[in-house]
């Protein structure tokens, strides 16, 4: 009896929104949602499109703003929007008081879902990597030559990645790279991708999901490697800063021929601790349930399941804490 009743309950909660709208807009909602994705040419930025037109239609009328992983952050937290992509270990790095953190101010922010896993690609063009025996991302630090070296802009999760992954792990950092001679350039996707492929660029550090457009594409006009990191680094990062580990698979790129232990983390949703608990509900139940049409947008959506979906540690907003609890039942 008490699994019937948590059943008719969830499907009660899946059907919430197909009334919303016949219904009127539910008392204490915001007239619209705003939704901060990612730079332009990232998954976030791809799947925001989609994701926006489900929300308007099954929950509230929704528009998306080109973000990254930290300006999401701080923009929701001022008010500027409800609703945004980011990595969980921002989360918890913010609540820790660590030093590292301290430019990131969450306290008005709230985790609501763990979507997939967001996996450190550093890239290196082949060639280069054989000139001068490059196996990994130590040996690339340790090299003294001049580097042409690519990130995504500063605000963006991939750039913090690559600088606490410089500083910590290597004990390095842009500057002193630079009186190494390496050239550093702060990008978007597109534009950075046309300069690697175009040979313009050495390295390109970038993190994004475990199936990657971007990657398939850039490998059908370009010959790139990806350096692994060693564990002793990644343990240290994990202790550190509770970054973990990800294998990338030699089935998922022809470029990756083993496989390949790098960084990641997880890209989650959060939202403003002020939504009210139901919307935050329904907003999860239509994500839900359009989780494979948005799977066709971005493949990463199949990786969106009970089992990761909450990460501990980290301030959840109650209304997320419900939905999660009732499909877990």
């Amino acid at each position: 009896m008490n699994f019937l009743l948590r059943t008719l309950a969830l499907v009660a909660l899946l059907l919430f929104f197909n009334t919303s709208f016949v219904c009127g807009k539910q008392q204490n909602w915001p007239p619209h949602l705003r939704l901060f994705a990612g730079p332009p040419g990232g998954q976030w930025f791809l799947v925001a499109d989609p994701l926006s037109n489900f929300l308007s239609q099954d929950v509230l009328s929704t528009s998306y703003r080109q973000g990254g992983g930290i300006s999401n952050l701080e923009k929701i937290n001022n008010g500027q929007g409800e609703l945004g992509f980011s990595l969980t270990s921002f989360l918890g790095g913010a609540a820790s008081g660590a030093p590292e953190y301290s430019g990131i101010k969450t306290e008005n922010i709230r985790f609501i879902a763990n979507i997939y896993p967001q996996i450190l690609y550093f890239l290196i063009r082949t060639e280069f990597a054989q000139k001068h025996a490059i196996k990994n991302v130590e040996d690339l630090i340790r090299l003294k030559e001049p580097v042409r070296f690519a990130l995504l802009k500063k605000g963006t999760g991939s750039e913090f990645f690559v600088r606490i992954l410089l500083q910590y792990g290597y004990t390095t950092t842009y500057s002193d790279l630079r009186e190494k001679g390496w050239k550093i350039f702060f990008n978007n996707y597109p534009e950075t991708a046309d300069n690697f492929v175009e040979g313009k660029l050495d390295c390109f550090a970038y993190t994004a999901g475990t199936q990657v457009p971007l990657l398939l594409d850039m490998e059908n006009y370009t010959k790139f490697t990806v350096l692994p990191i060693k564990d002793a680094v990644l343990n240290k990062l994990k202790q550190q800063f509770s970054f973990n580990s990800y294998i990338i698979s030699p089935e998922v790129y022809k470029s990756i021929t083993k496989p390949t232990k790098t960084l990641s983390d997880f890209t989650c949703m959060v939202a403003h601790k002020n939504l009210a608990d139901d919307l935050v509900e329904s907003i999860l139940a239509s994500l839900w349930k359009n989780r494979d049409e948005l799977s066709k947008t971005l493949i990463e959506f199949n990786n969106f399941s009970k089992k990761q979906t909450v990460s501990s540690g980290i301030p959840i907003h109650p209304g997320a804490e419900k939905f999660w609890n009732l499909l877990r039942e």
